[in-house]
């Protein structure tokens, strides 16, 4: 029986061929699915992990004045710091998980909360007609949290008041583009007519 030689490109291509998923190409293209399904809801991402996660950060700077004094709140500890930590991991971690493609915005859908504030249904459509734009304030919000998760590694407090400030407005810019666009908020009452 005779063996033919074959070129090392020749045998390359007989390996890869013999190694490869069906359907897939000598030039290494394979045709899948990606490894992730996207399961939990906008809505569901907001509920369990974002906002607890952001609230923490939130709390955990400022000052906070009572009848029973002032509280200078911050961190101190290396365990209060590391739990910070934990929280800026879950937060900035979301963010991924906010942009993955085939994410809806609720399991159940959900009704508009007042005049100017998109229903479940709107906000899907607006989400599907510019998915790059909601992406964009999802990533806004990563670029702070990571400024967040830097102060903290340094235990700066200073700088996670300021990144806390500028999450707020991330999360602000992106609620007010795609949630209460056009959001109508009654005026108070003059007080003066009142009395």
């Amino acid at each position: 029986m005779k063996i033919a030689k074959l070129s090392r490109a020749s045998l390359a291509a007989v390996l890869l061929t013999a190694c490869s998923p069906r359907g897939a190409s000598i030039s290494g293209e394979i045709p899948m699915q990606p490894p992730f399904r996207a399961t939990a809801t906008i809505q569901d991402l907001m509920d369990s992990e974002i906002d607890p996660a952001a609230d923490f950060i939130w709390g955990s700077v400022g000052t906070i004045i009572t009848a029973a004094g002032v509280e200078d709140r911050q961190p101190r500890t290396d365990e209060q710091w590391n739990e910070l930590r934990s929280k800026a991991i879950i937060l900035v971690e979301a963010t991924n998980l906010l942009v993955m493609p085939g994410r809806h915005v609720a399991s159940k859908e959900f009704p508009s909360a007042g005049p100017g504030v998109l229903s479940s249904i709107d906000i899907e459509r607006k989400l599907a007609s510019d998915r790059a734009a909601f992406d964009a304030f999802a990533l806004a919000l990563r670029e702070v949290v990571l400024k967040e998760l830097l102060a903290i590694d340094h235990r700066d407090v200073a700088a996670l008041s300021d990144a806390g400030e500028a999450m707020d407005g991330a999360c602000e810019a992106c609620h007010v583009a795609n949630w209460y666009p056009h959001e109508i908020i009654p005026q108070l009452p003059d007080f003066k007519s009142i009395q």
